[in-house]
């Protein structure tokens, strides 16, 4: 099975690992998310790698660690339907 690097573009799940995560999905109903930005070191993510995530029909955005999304749809396969 081959695995592909989430990238600028992709829609990701935000998955309820941790209790910010799940008040935006419960409260907020937001689950899915554009990843418009990547970083190789965040600081309010202790220096780790970061993924700058925005809430589909919301301005609502938060930096992620990898850990903490899934690949829903690859930016290149959205246009297609």
């Amino acid at each position: 099975m081959m695995f592909r690097k989430i990238m600028i573009g992709d829609i990701v799940e935000l998955l309820p690992i941790n209790n910010r995560a799940r008040q935006l999905r419960k409260q907020h109903g937001f689950i899915e998310w554009e990843v418009v930005g990547i970083r190789d070191e965040v600081i309010c993510l202790d220096g780790q790698r970061g993924f700058d995530i925005k809430a589909l029909g919301s301005s609502k955005s938060r930096w992620v660690t990898e850990g903490e999304i899934e690949i829903v749809t690859f930016r290149e396969n959205r246009d297609r339907n």
